[in-house]
């Protein structure tokens, strides 16, 4: 009897535990989410609606994309490929979970697009839309290995991740603010 109920308190833990850090992991994922949404409409300036200079359509591939930009577009996607992986409620049916993550970057991508163009703050670029989604396919597809890597503790392999990308997103906000997007975007192609 002693036993049974002993095993029902650590299952008790167990679950309380894989609960704070899947509380942790969706908090992270929205922070992350406010700054993409920052750093893609308003360039990590104080938000603001544009005059209507930058607002423009660029429905050709590569068309006028410098390097760093192809480079960051991937590089700022990627945690939302893992924060869509860890926080997936069920990885069952592997094939229809991978389609939906990845149409729900696409969406996001899409959506970021369309709002630059609305607010009139930058391009709406196909190849952005190309980049992003490359981004977040990459990061659901690294994900999907390190939790294949790590079985049983992909719970803490995911917090452990979260963290690091969260004070990573955390450093790139405060390197634009203080140092501005070319020096930041000089400091992400050294990174990659």
């Amino acid at each position: 009897m002693r036993e049974i109920a002993a095993n029902k308190t650590i299952n008790k833990t167990k679950r309380a535990a894989a609960s704070i850090a899947d509380s942790a992991i969706s908090i992270m994922g929205v922070v992350y989410t406010i700054f993409l949404v920052w750093v893609i409409l308003w360039k990590c300036a104080m938000p603001f609606i544009g005059d209507g200079t930058e607002q423009s359509i660029n429905l050709l591939l590569f068309n006028g994309n410098t390097r760093w930009e192809l480079e960051f577009n991937i590089a700022i996607f990627i945690p939302l490929g893992f924060y869509l992986v860890a926080t997936a409620q069920s990885q069952k049916l592997f094939v229809f979970t991978l389609i939906r993550q990845l149409l729900t970057v696409l969406f996001m991508s899409f959506m970021l697009e369309v709002m630059q163009f609305i607010l009139a703050v930058g391009r709406s670029d196909v190849t952005d839309l190309l980049t992003n989604t490359l981004g977040g396919a990459i990061g659901i597809i690294v994900t999907y290995a390190i939790m294949k890597l790590f079985g049983r503790h992909k719970r803490k392999a995911a917090l452990v991740i979260s963290t690091l990308l969260t004070l990573f997103v955390l450093y790139l906000s405060v390197s634009f603010v203080l140092f501005g997007q070319v020096s930041i975007g000089g400091m992400m192609i050294n990174i990659l």
